[in-house]
């Protein structure tokens, strides 16, 4: 390969904020952190193989992503029984059967990858290693994000990866986010329930209940002072008692 390509590669790599994992204690954490099954195992940026290892441990089958090439052969010389994809996770079709998702995300595109898991059917459980900050944020909620989306997600910080366990060392530490389904809401309720959170975020107001009302045309009385103060389960009972 070129030392053009490479610097084009490690620049995409840079942008996208890709830091590999390389300390096995923590990779083990990982995949420790997921529900003994059968089922098989998505990983998303295999790189290295420092998770790649630890989940073949598991027995179970594993199937890999992994966009450059480089490490995509190194991977599929040192685990030839894993399934690997050489492909941007971003494109990477999942499975139509229950699986898995484990991945070390880039994290300029923690988010959209978070996003994108979470309008996907198939999958059961997901283990991401994203920055603490973030992890630590979507397991506390308080976002738009987690408002929408806590009826049928449940997200929880289940560790911590100081960002000396990372190469390149990144500005930040890392944070193990588990994210597993739950059933607050029917799934006929997602699209009404995911617009009524949007209106109310977006609605002008100086508190929760007047944006509320601006939003709705509806009173609500006994809220905390923004929708970020309001927990998820709470979302539900508000929505519900709205719409009733």
């Amino acid at each position: 390969m070129s030392s053009r390509r490479r610097s084009a590669r490690d620049r995409a790599r840079r942008e996208l904020g890709q830091n590999f994992l390389i300390n096995p204690s923590a990779a083990g954490r990982i995949a420790r952190a997921l529900t003994p099954s059968p089922n098989p195992v998505v990983e998303l940026g295999a790189g290295r193989g420092a998770l790649t290892r630890e989940l073949v441990e598991l027995g179970r089958p594993v199937i890999a992503v992994e966009l450059d090439p480089r490490w995509a052969d190194r991977l599929a010389a040192e685990f030839p029984q894993v399934r690997l994809h050489r492909c941007d996770m971003r494109e990477f079709r999942f499975p139509t059967r229950p699986h898995a998702v484990v991945g070390n995300l880039p994290f300029g595109i923690t988010t959209a990858t978070t996003r994108r898991l979470l309008g996907l059917p198939d999958w059961t459980e997901a283990v991401l290693l994203v920055q603490h900050e973030v992890a630590r944020k979507r397991a506390r909620g308080g976002s738009q994000l987690n408002a929408q989306w806590s009826p049928w997600f449940d997200f929880r910080l289940v560790g911590e990866v100081p960002a000396r366990h990372f190469r390149p060392i990144p500005a930040c530490d890392g944070g193990i986010l588990r994210i597993t389904r739950r059933r607050l809401l029917p799934e006929e309720c997602r699209s009404d329930y995911q617009s009524f959170v949007e209106a109310v975020y977006q609605a002008r107001g100086r508190s929760l209940a007047e944006m509320i009302r601006n939003a709705t045309g509806l009173r609500a009385h006994g809220l905390p002072p923004l929708p970020k103060d309001l927990p998820p389960r709470s979302w539900v009972r508000l929505y519900r008692r709205l719409r009733s």
